[in-house]
C-alpha cells in the first residue's frame, strides 16, 4: 500500500512537473488579462519610453490609450528623431535661381498661357488642392482657420472665398470652351487635420458646399507625429493622450497617396494639380495663367513667387542649392547676398538676386506627384523628404516630475516637433519654373491676431479692398469715399470700415466688370455681388 502511495506520489510529482510550463503560461495569461498594458509596458521600456505609462491612464480611457500606444512604431520614431536632430544643412553653394518669369513679362500679357490654362480646366485636366489643416488659434478662434471671417462687408469665410474663386475659374473655362458649366470638372481636394476634419466637413455641408458639385469636393486628413523632448522621449498631453500634431504641409504627398486620390485623379484624366494654402485670401485659385504657363513650359513643378518687400524680409526665397531648386531660409543668406541686385528683364530698374519669396502656391504635374509618392513610401514613410526640427511650446505632462503626473505649461519651447515641408520635393523635379506675381494682387495672408501690424485680418481686408477699388476704377467706376486703407485696429462696432468687396462670382480677376460699374459711383462700404 505504501508502495502504491509512493508510486502515486511519484506520478503526481511527475505530472506536476510536466504541467508546470502550462501552469506558468496560464498564470501569465491571467496576469495579462488583469494588466492589459503588460506587453506594451515591456515594449515601451525597451525603447526608453516607459514614462508613457506613468501614471497609467484612467480606466475609462485605458482601451483608447492602449490603441494609441500599440500604433506607435517605436524603432522608426527613434530613427526619425535621431536623424532629424543630427541632420546637417544640405551641402552646396547657394546661387540665384534663374528660371523666374515676371507675369508682366509674358508675351501678349500672358494671353497664350491664360488660354492654355482655361483649355486644360475645361477638359477636366486640373485639380485644386487646398491645405487646410490649421486652426484659428492665433486669430482668437477655436474653429478651423478656413472658417474665419476676416471682416469684409460680406462676412464670408476664407473657405467661401476660395470655393467661389474656384467656381469663377470654372465659369471662365466653360465660357472659353463653349461648354456648359456642368460639363466642366474642376475638383477641389481639401487636406484637413485630425483635429479639424469633422468640423471642416460639417462647415461645408451646412453651407451646401458653397455651390461646389458634391462629386468635385474631396476631403482627406494629413498624418500626425508625436512631439518629443530633447532626450527623444515622446510627450503626453494628458494621462490618456499622446501629444500629437500634424506632420507638416509636406505630408500632403503621402496623404494623397494613402487616400487613393492620386490614383483617382489619374483615372479621371487629371494631369496637374494647383496647390494653395487656406490663409491667403487673395489667392487666385486654379489660376488659368499659372496653370497654362507651367504646362506650356513642360514643367514637373511650378512655383508662384512675389518680390520681397525689402532685402531683409524674413521669408524663404527660391534659389539654387548645389545646382538644384530649393526654398532657402532667410537665415541662410548673408547680408551681401540679400542686398545683391541685377537689372530687371523688363528694363524697369533692378531686382534682388535673392528676392523671389515663396508663398506656398505651387503647381505639380500629376505624373511627378505619382512618381514621387511611390518612391517616397519607403521604410521611413518619406524616404525622399527630410524631417525638419521645430522647437515649440507644447503643454504636456512633465516626465521628470511627480512620476510623470505634473502638467507643464511652458513659457519657453520645451518640445521638438518633426515636420515635412511641401517645397522639399522641388530638388527632385527635372524641370521647375517660377512665375512672379504682384504681391498686392495675389498675397494677403491671415496669420496674426486682429490688430497686428502685418499678416492680420485688418491688413488682409485693406489689401483686398484696395485691389477691388483698382479693378472697379479700371472698369470705369468710381468710389465716393477716399481710396480705402484700413489700419490695424481701425474698425469698431458702430462705424463700418470703408471697404469695397467684389465677389469672385461676379469677377474672377477684374474681367467683365465694365457693364456692372462703368459710369457709376459707389459709396463704401460696398459688396458687389
Amino acid at each position: 500500500f505504501e508502495g502504491c502511495s509512493h508510486n502515486t506520489t511519484q506520478n503526481q510529482v511527475g505530472a506536476t512537473r510536466r504541467l508546470r510550463p502550462s501552469t506558468r503560461r496560464l498564470r501569465r495569461t491571467v496576469m495579462a488579462s488583469a494588466d492589459p498594458f503588460s506587453a506594451v509596458r515591456a515594449r515601451l521600456a525597451e525603447h526608453g519610453q516607459a514614462h508613457l505609462l506613468s501614471p497609467p491612464p484612467p480606466a475609462a480611457a485605458a482601451e483608447d490609450y492602449l490603441r494609441q500606444l500599440r500604433g506607435l512604431d517605436l524603432p522608426r520614431l527613434r530613427r526619425m528623431f535621431e536623424s532629424s536632430t543630427s541632420a546637417q544643412p544640405p551641402a552646396g553653394d547657394i546661387t540665384p535661381f534663374e528660371d523666374i518669369t515676371c507675369v508682366e513679362e509674358l508675351p501678349a500679357g500672358g494671353a497664350e498661357a491664360h488660354s492654355e490654362g482655361l483649355r486644360l480646366i475645361a477638359e477636366g485636366k486640373v485639380a485644386a488642392l487646398l491645405l487646410a489643416g490649421g486652426s484659428g488659434t492665433r486669430l482668437g478662434s477655436a474653429a478651423p482657420k478656413g472658417c474665419y471671417d476676416i471682416g469684409m462687408p460680406s462676412h464670408k469665410s476664407l473657405f467661401q472665398y476660395h470655393a467661389e474663386r474656384l467656381l469663377g475659374a470654372r465659369r471662365l473655362a466653360a465660357q472659353h470652351s463653349g461648354r456648359r458649366l456642368e460639363e466642366v470638372h474642376l475638383p477641389l481636394l481639401v487636406m484637413t487635420s485630425e483635429a479639424n476634419d469633422g468640423e471642416t466637413r460639417a462647415f461645408f455641408a451646412e453651407r451646401d458646399r458653397f455651390g461646389l458639385p458634391p462629386d468635385q469636393l474631396h476631403f482627406f486628413t494629413q498624418g500626425m507625429l508625436p512631439a518629443f523632448d530633447e532626450r527623444g522621449r515622446i510627450l503626453r498631453s494628458s494621462a490618456s493622450q499622446l501629444a500629437l500634431s500634424p506632420n507638416g504641409n509636406g505630408g500632403v504627398y503621402l496623404s494623397l497617396q494613402e487616400a487613393g486620390l492620386l490614383e483617382e485623379m489619374s483615372r479621371r484624366g487629371v494631369t496637374s494639380v494647383f496647390q494653395f494654402g487656406v490663409d491667403n485670401v487673395l489667392c487666385h485659385v486654379a489660376d488659368p495663367t499659372f496653370v497654362g504657363f507651367c504646362s506650356l513650359r513642360g514643367a514637373d513643378c511650378g512655383v508662384k513667387t512675389i518680390a520681397k518687400a525689402d532685402p531683409h524680409e524674413k521669408v524663404g526665397v527660391l534659389a539654387s542649392l548645389g545646382g538644384k531648386p530649393h526654398v532657402v531660409e532667410y537665415s541662410e543668406i548673408s547680408t551681401e547676398m540679400a542686398e545683391a541686385t541685377r537689372e530687371a528683364l523688363s528694363g524697369s530698374g533692378t531686382r534682388l538676386l535673392y528676392g523671389a519669396a515663396h508663398i506656398c502656391v505651387n503647381w505639380f504635374s500629376l505624373p511627378f506627384l505619382r512618381a514621387f509618392a511611390a518612391g517616397a513610401l519607403g521604410e521611413e514613410g518619406s524616404a525622399s523628404l527630410p524631417l525638419h526640427v521645430a522647437r515649440k511650446k507644447v503643454p504636456c505632462l512633465d516626465p521628470d516630475k511627480g512620476g510623470g503626473s505634473v502638467p507643464l505649461q511652458p513659457s519657453e519651447p520645451n518640445a521638438i516637433k518633426l515636420e515635412l515641408f511641401i517645397f522639399d520635393t522641388f530638388p527632385h523635379a527635372a524641370k521647375l519654373v517660377a512665375l512672379q506675381v504682384p504681391r498686392e494682387h495675389e498675397f494677403a495672408p491671415v496669420k496674426n491676431a486682429p490688430g497686428a501690424a502685418s499678416d492680420s485680418p485688418d491688413t488682409a481686408c485693406a489689401a483686398f479692398s484696395r485691389l477691388c477699388v483698382d479693378r472697379l476704377v479700371a472698369a470705369g467706376g468710381t468710389v465716393k469715399a477716399p481710396r480705402p486703407c484700413v489700419a490695424a485696429n481701425s474698425g469698431n462696432g458702430s462705424r463700418p470700415r470703408p471697404l469695397l468687396e467684389i465677389s469672385p462670382l461676379v469677377s474672377y480677376a477684374g474681367e467683365g466688370l465694365e457693364e456692372r460699374v462703368a459710369g457709376r459711383e459707389f459709396e463704401l462700404p460696398q459688396h458687389l455681388c
